[in-house]
């Protein structure tokens, strides 16, 4: 079964989000008066791979399968920065957005940089580094309320009845605390593999990879890359930085295919913004991707970077994973150069790997099988 990824977007009121997320989905949600919608938009999206196109051109594949990207717009968030510590404690027990933030994987967090007289900013001017900062430290204030309430059932616990286990995880949780209050976001801490196994069910919102996306004016466009240096000037494993015109891309994503290579053209670009925009998104989560090809289909898996062959064998089906016996592999450089199975053989490129193999990206793979 295919992994699924998700990302959530998110950023104040009237910063074009679901501008965005039209744009990226190609879809055909309402704007402009989403900030207090409570039901999220969910759409899914195509990963751009130029590999399986190369390799459905070599194996005149019939169909090609791309991984996919699922976006969810989550209602606008409400700067809290003016809210006292236990106000923002109270209120979060009735925000139903912070549920869906909390159940995304990563998050797309949408800033406004287009001024429009039209549409005003909820804060009364339009200021990018101010509300970066804002929204970090609303999740970042999220996160300290949630940790703050588990130190005291720690705490309540260990009274109670002692146990190493709790010990260990109220070390660890105010450890978070301490960062948190060094107005640090929790995706800049290290954590242990026992570390992470505690807290996969917290899903702490500053824990997330967030990529930060700017929603440039029309005549911002040129200064993209100087934008995104200028406003998240430190990028890093966990955090990134893209740019687009939402108003512009969700134009081109309504557009009919035929008529939208036209309007690129006539606009000087030579793709859509939206499938930078996308990749970025999935390079971000630190996936890598592994690739079948046949007759039948050409086909990128996503998959975490450190599987197997056996786990990436259990990605496509779980009999092929049972039966396993070999995965035939060629790296894609060397099936892009030589065009096919028995060439990439016959000049000895072709690799019989076993189960414990470590998948590296770009491996084209045949997995042996039988049940």
């Amino acid at each position: 079964m295919a992994i699924k990824l998700q990302f959530g977007i998110i950023g104040l009121g009237q910063s074009g989000k679901t501008t965005v997320f039209n744009a990226l989905c190609s879809a055909h949600a309402s704007v402009g008066d989403y900030s207090s919608a409570k039901a999220p938009n969910i759409a899914m999206v195509k990963v751009p791979e130029p590999r399986v196109d190369r390799l459905a051109e070599i194996f005149s594949s019939v169909d090609r399968v791309y991984g996919e990207i699922e976006f969810v717009d989550i209602a606008g968030m409400t700067s809290q920065s003016s809210t006292s510590h236990q106000e923002l404690a109270d209120k979060l027990k009735d925000i139903s957005y912070i549920h869906a933030i909390r159940m995304a994987q990563a998050l797309l967090v949408v800033v406004r940089c287009f001024a429009d007289d039209n549409v005003p900013h909820p804060r009364g001017s339009v200021d990018p580094a101010r509300d970066i900062a804002e929204l970090e430290s609303e999740l970042m204030l999220i996160d300290l309320v949630q940790i703050e309430k588990r130190i005291e059932k720690l705490e309540h616990f260990l009274k109670v009845k002692p146990s190493d286990e709790n010990k260990r995880e109220l070390i660890l949780m105010n450890r978070m605390k301490q960062h948190l209050e060094n107005e640090k976001p929790l995706r800049e801490l290290e954590f242990t593999k026992d570390d992470s196994y505690v807290l996969t069910s917290f899903r702490f919102l500053s824990q997330k990879p967030a990529l930060y996306l700017l929603n440039l004016n029309e005549d911002q466009i040129g200064q993209a890359a100087e934008l995104e240096k200028q406003y998240l000037p430190q990028v890093g494993r966990k955090i990134g930085v893209a740019s687009l015109c939402g108003k512009i891309e969700m134009e081109i994503a309504a557009l009919e295919e035929t008529d939208r290579y036209e309007f690129l053209k006539d606009m000087g670009f030579e793709k859509p913004a939206s499938e930078r925009v996308i990749r970025r998104a999935f390079d971000l989560l630190g996936y890598i991707t592994f690739l079948t090809a046949a007759e039948n289909e050409s086909r990128a898996w996503p998959i975490p970077d450190g599987y197997t062959a056996f786990d990436a064998a259990g990605e496509i089906h779980t009999d092929i994973q049972r039966g396993f016996i070999k995965a035939e592999t060629v790296h894609f450089n060397d099936m892009n150069n030589m065009g096919g199975w028995n060439v990439c053989k016959k000049a000895g490129k072709l690799r019989l790997e076993g189960k414990d193999y470590l998948i590296k990206d770009g491996d084209v793979i045949l997995f042996r099988f039988n049940v």
